[in-house]
């Protein structure tokens, strides 16, 4: 008879303590999780910070946390809580317990290895009884955005090689010579284009003589992105590394213009986040546009709105001139380099640099 007793004695308690953390499991129970930053570059540590109070008498044995997050973002360490990784997402869950009237706070280190823009979404919440004989979750919005920017790669402009309708050269300083400005004549050097030469100061002097361009801050910058990684390609991306590289090199030049107070731009054909056509940041000066053409850059999507040399055409016929266009592409062809000839006939500087031909030791050379 006691042992009779004793088994219903415990199944009521069971019972009860089943119900009342049924019905009180989620009461007063709240939960919090956000970016601690609200930009960073990609490599950077940032912190990841979740909060979870409760605010009742009533204990709360056990609750798990669990979310999805882009795999990209790195934790540093895991401390109470796992991560199950997979090529795109990974699942993290947290563990806590907690007493009567309490609030625990969570900091976490990670660190994003792509640019782009992360959001918080939603987060299941998953509490239960002493014995784990019932459970429950709840679903819970989060409103968090951490936007990544590309990080730049800062390459000494004197080791960089590119092509342009005088051959392949190495640019000599940063700001670009103008064609349209002469300052005189100098001797004829290794690397000048023929069509450079001066002809009536070479039969003056008897040596061969070429143009001296003016050096000027005036003209703007454009700095235009090719999203095609091969000639064949038609709107899947297959070598993402190297145009990540090339949006790396971009927001280096868009920094070295900006820092030398000249007016810089950015296009690509890629679309936004929120945009569909390809993205264009008109030229301008300052801190605040060099973070604007940072912002488009993390927001760029892989896809390819329109092939290089229709954007290019389309530059041209809407008069656009007096720039400095340096184009950042993995391949250069014949339809390209008519177009990039329909824009210098509008007096722009075209220069285009072949991401694939940059040594690993010279795409290693990143400085923030």
């Amino acid at each position: 008879m006691v042992l009779f007793w004793f088994l219903l004695t415990t199944l009521i308690i069971i019972a009860i303590q089943n119900i009342l953390f049924r019905r009180l499991g989620f009461r007063k129970v709240e939960y919090t999780r956000q970016f601690v930053d609200r930009t960073c570059f990609q490599g950077d540590t940032t912190l990841l910070v979740e909060t979870l109070s409760n605010k009742k008498r009533l204990p709360i044995p056990w609750l798990y946390v669990e979310s999805s997050l882009e795999a990209a973002l790195q934790f540093s360490h895991q401390d109470n809580f796992s991560v199950s990784k997979g090529t795109h997402y990974q699942n993290h869950q947290s563990y806590f317990t907690l007493s009567s009237d309490q609030r625990i706070k969570r900091t976490h280190a990670l660190v994003p290895m792509r640019r782009g823009v992360y959001n918080l979404q939603t987060v299941t919440l998953t509490s239960g009884d002493l014995l784990g004989i019932s459970r429950q979750s709840k679903q819970i919005p989060l409103d968090s955005q951490l936007i990544v920017y590309p990080k730049p790669i800062t390459i000494p402009f004197d080791r960089i090689p590119y092509h342009s309708w005088q051959g392949d050269q190495i640019v000599k300083r940063f700001i670009m010579p103008d064609p349209f400005i002469t300052a005189g004549t100098r001797p004829y050097q290794y690397g000048d284009s023929l069509k450079a030469v001066n002809w009536k100061a070479t039969a003056r002097t008897g040596a061969l003589q070429v143009h001296q361009y003016e050096f000027t801050a005036n003209r703007k910058l454009l700095i235009i992105v090719n999203v095609d990684d091969n000639e064949g390609m038609w709107r899947a991306v297959s070598n993402i590394e190297l145009i990540e590289r090339s949006i790396n090199v971009a927001a280096g030049v868009a920094k070295l213009a900006i820092d030398q107070g000249m007016e810089c731009g950015f296009a690509a054909n890629m679309r936004g986040i929120e945009h569909a056509d390809s993205v264009w940041v008109a030229p301008a000066r300052g801190d605040g546009q060099w973070y604007g053409m940072l912002e488009v850059m993390a927001q760029l999507l892989l896809e390819r709105t329109e092939p290089l040399n229709d954007m290019l055409l389309r530059y041209a016929e809407e008069g656009l001139s007096q720039h400095d266009i340096f184009i950042i592409s993995t391949y250069w062809n014949e339809a390209n380099e008519q177009a990039a000839q329909q824009l210098r006939r509008n007096q722009n500087a075209v220069l285009v640099l072949q991401t694939d031909e940059l040594s690993e030791d010279l795409a290693k050379e990143a400085v923030q």
